[in-house]
């Protein structure tokens, strides 16, 4: 596959530590061939997606391109028992943009200098204000870049009959995901989106906080539900969104409230999407205090996130899930935490897809 770093078993048993009478996922999971193609009978095919662009082109907090390799790291040290088919789940290795990365840190860094230039006001700080545009603007134009390539990766994955769970990266590449399964579907997908906020900003260039928005009015969208919104969060653009019948807000305020709880909620969301083709998106900013582009202060706790993430893997028909915006160097989670809790997620999904297709 163009734009795929596959990852050869070698790799992967490289990177795990065995233990006598024990077998660890790493020590089992089948890899793609030299070519990028998957092994035969695979019905899950994790990947991930090492960049920061996004969140840089929202301006956010960088960091989100290190967790692929720390949760694969993580993965790898599963015990592969009778509760998991590791037969059925292939580890594909990482869409390649390395040079985009490259170019992204270049803008953001003259951004901030351009940013910081025209804040000390003066004579240069008209010309620093256009210069910053400038780069925030080239940032955007490399995220669509990505959005490009993950697409690209997506669509062949599909193809080949198997469902991708992504870990990020920014949530900008849930776009690139459904774009990717969309087309190879011919039809437009739903989706659950497990967030603490609703990435529906306007379209003023990409970036992780708008992929929903383009992707509704790209037609890739047909449904869209997000359970967990903060409603202190959402602006004007995200609320005005919202008010379309084609999407649904379960927010975190309607459950402290005690409006609802969060299995009400996931029944809604599943409802709502319907048994069309669907993705799943969940964004660890849902969980309070959890280290991510944008850490909440009150969220869903790691077991609630997991819930989620095996109901809608059960109940949907899912044609990709996506574990978005997890940065390991960001917060005051224990070394390794992170990590652990997106491995942990990749089993549940994959868990419940393969019950659903048994």
């Amino acid at each position: 596959m163009p734009w795929l770093r596959s990852l050869s078993e070698g790799d992967l048993r490289a990177m795990t530590s065995g233990r006598a009478g024990e077998t660890r996922l790493g020590e089992v999971l089948r890899t793609c061939d030299g070519r990028g193609r998957l092994p035969p009978g695979t019905r899950i095919a994790v990947l991930g997606v090492p960049e920061d662009v996004g969140v840089r082109a929202n301006l956010g907090r960088p960091g989100t391109r290190r967790m692929w390799r720390e949760a694969l790291r993580a993965l790898a040290h599963m015990q592969a028992n009778a509760t998991i088919d590791a037969s059925r789940i292939a580890v594909m290795g990482a869409v390649d943009v390395r040079d985009i990365q490259c170019r992204g840190k270049a803008a953001d860094r003259a951004l901030a200098a351009a940013r910081g230039e025209a804040s000390a006001g003066g004579r240069r700080a008209a010309r620093a204000a256009e210069s910053a545009a400038a780069s925030l603007a080239q940032l955007r134009e490399l995220c669509a870049e990505v959005d490009g390539r993950v697409e690209s990766v997506i669509g062949e994955v599909r193809d080949a009959g198997a469902v991708p769970i992504v870990v990020g990266g920014g949530h900008n590449n849930a776009l690139g995901i459904i774009s990717g399964c969309a087309k190879s579907a011919g039809r437009a997908m739903g989706c659950v989106n497990v967030d603490l906020h609703g990435d529906l900003r306007a379209m003023e260039g990409r970036h992780s906080g708008n992929p929903f928005t383009y992707a509704l009015h790209g037609g890739l969208l047909e449904r869209y539900a997000v359970i967990g919104l903060q409603e202190c969060t959402a602006n004007g653009a995200v609320l005005d969104a919202l008010r379309d019948p084609r999407m649904r807000a379960l927010t975190l305020d309607a459950i402290v409230r005690g409006e609802t709880d969060l299995a009400g909620s996931i029944d809604a969301a599943v409802t709502h999407v319907g048994g069309g083709p669907a993705t799943i998106e969940l964004d660890i900013d849902c969980v309070s205090g959890a280290p991510a582009s944008a850490t909440a202060a009150s969220g869903l706790s790691p077991r609630e996130l997991r819930m989620c993430a095996a109901r809608l893997a059960r109940e949907l028909d899912v044609h990709a899930a996506h574990i978005a915006e997890g940065a390991p160097a960001l917060g005051t989670w224990p070394e390794g935490m992170l990590a652990k809790l997106v491995a942990e997620l990749i089993c549940d999904i994959a868990k419940g897809v393969c019950a659903r297709h048994a």
